[in-house]
């Protein structure tokens, strides 16, 4: 959009669209609140899931597993490590399935979440679902 001003020059100011699209491609994902995301996992125990990106962070909602074999969910942060356990199945239950609470289980940067089993079982598929905001927005989780 031009503007004549009475010096006589020539302004050009970016129109409403224009600065929309010039925020889009500069920002992308940073524009925006939460993102929710189901990220599917699948493989030999222990299994790293997934991590956030550089930049990101993420709440922890929900781990779900099925093992081939009967066994207990573990779930670790980083290592499997006794002292990065997160969350230990109680029981019996057949459907492996560990929520957290908002803000319970937060993974930065690239901090990988670990499903581990204890038991018998050698192979895990199962789906893990997430809050994602940039850093700086952990107030929105």
């Amino acid at each position: 959009m031009k503007f004549k001003i009475r010096a006589g020059a020539e302004v050009d100011f970016l129109t409403k669209d224009e600065l929309n699209q010039v925020l889009t491609d500069q920002l992308g994902p940073y524009r925006g609140g939460v993102r929710y995301k189901r990220i599917p996992y699948s493989g030999t125990l222990p299994v790293t899931v997934d991590a956030p990106e550089s930049g990101f962070v993420w709440s922890v909602k929900l781990v779900s597993a099925a093992f081939n074999e009967r066994s207990t969910l573990r779930v670790y942060t980083q290592t499997t490590d006794p002292s990065s356990l997160v969350g230990v199945e109680r029981g019996v239950e057949a459907d492996h399935v560990m929520r957290w609470q908002d803000n319970q289980l937060v993974l930065f940067g690239t901090q990988s979440l670990i499903v581990a089993g204890s038991g018998e079982a050698e192979r895990v598929a199962g789906l893990m679902y997430v809050a994602e905001v940039p850093v700086g927005r952990e107030w929105q989780l």
